[in-house]
């Protein structure tokens, strides 16, 4: 066994953008270490790396992707190599590929290390990667953001419920938009843990109840104005009872769903439309859509239009 206490060993993969989200989907049913993905903001190329004690860990992270993205028939080129990184060296690293962004109307993403001008009326969420993972880059999280954004104009949006909420990058800049009460919940306890001291870190960990739970715990949380479900698309229509009853029952209260493929979205949409939801607006962002839904006005029955 190859180890050294001064290193690391990285197990990198190159590859697309495509690739990369679509592993991204495939990993976050997995219960093994995440990758974690860095998206370079001038092409659609995107790095995937595991940080490991051992040189043989590395090898067998980069067998488990190909073994992965093979079996889930994933398109695209890749490339693997395994590398020795100083251990006081692999925290800069991120710094190639994760810089400040403007991820909507109002919302920033800023690392901890660079600086941004946000104008009179924007937010900034300060994430460092190096104690988290979840940037705000991949699709759906901005899509998600975008509509949290939208929706903070309206002061009847008090509260909101992040379903599966991983480093807390929804809630936190729900806080931020000016949500009033905040659940943030995720199955992982070591994500609540990261959640948690990203929240603390932006200055609103009081603002946020974090939760270890699934969403079975959900109707026990609501009503809330607005739920951000950002999982899966097969896991949002499992469970879409339980993110309607703990939406509130007001005329303007939204879900905005997310994690789904753009071939998965009209089946997402034909689950929650079953239960008298219609399609408010969608972001498509390369193959990844976000969904924000309403209850429907007036039943759903002769010719009443939502």
């Amino acid at each position: 066994m190859t180890t050294n206490a001064d290193n690391l060993f990285t197990a990198r993969v190159l590859t697309t953008r495509s690739v990369a989200e679509a592993f991204d989907v495939v990993q976050s049913e997995s219960e093994e270490p995440a990758a974690a993905i860095w998206y370079d903001a001038d092409s659609e190329r995107a790095t995937l790396e595991w940080f490991c004690a051992t040189h043989e860990d590395a090898a067998s992270r980069l067998a488990a992707f190909e073994a992965t993205v093979r079996a889930h028939a994933v398109s695209g080129d890749w490339h693997t190599e395994v590398k020795v990184l100083p251990h006081e060296d692999w925290a800069e690293s991120w710094k190639r590929f994760f810089h400040v962004e403007k991820v909507s109307n109002r919302v920033w993403i800023c690392p901890s290390w660079e600086t941004c001008a946000p104008a009179p009326g924007d937010v900034v969420v300060e994430i460092d990667p190096g104690m988290s993972f979840g940037t705000g880059q991949h699709a759906t999280t901005r899509g998600c953001i975008a509509f949290l954004d939208s929706l903070s104009h309206d002061a009847s949006w008090l509260s909101v419920i992040d379903a599966g909420c991983g480093s807390g990058i929804l809630a936190i800049a729900a806080a931020k938009l000016g949500y009033g009460r905040i659940i943030a919940f995720d199955n992982d306890p070591t994500a609540i843990t990261i959640a948690r001291a990203n929240a603390a870190h932006n200055g609103v960990a009081e603002r946020i109840a974090f939760h270890t739970a699934d969403l079975n715990a959900m109707t026990g949380w609501g009503p809330a104005a607005v739920i951000v479900a950002n999982i899966l698309a097969p896991v949002l229509i499992e469970h879409a009872d339980r993110l309607i009853k703990a939406l509130s029952s007001a005329p303007a209260a939204r879900l905005i769903l997310s994690g789904i493929l753009l071939d998965q979205a009209d089946e997402v949409l034909e689950a929650f439309e079953a239960a008298d939801f219609v399609l408010v607006d969608r972001i498509d962002l390369g193959d990844w859509t976000t969904l924000c839904l309403r209850r429907r006005s007036t039943p759903k029955t002769g010719k009443a239009s939502p």
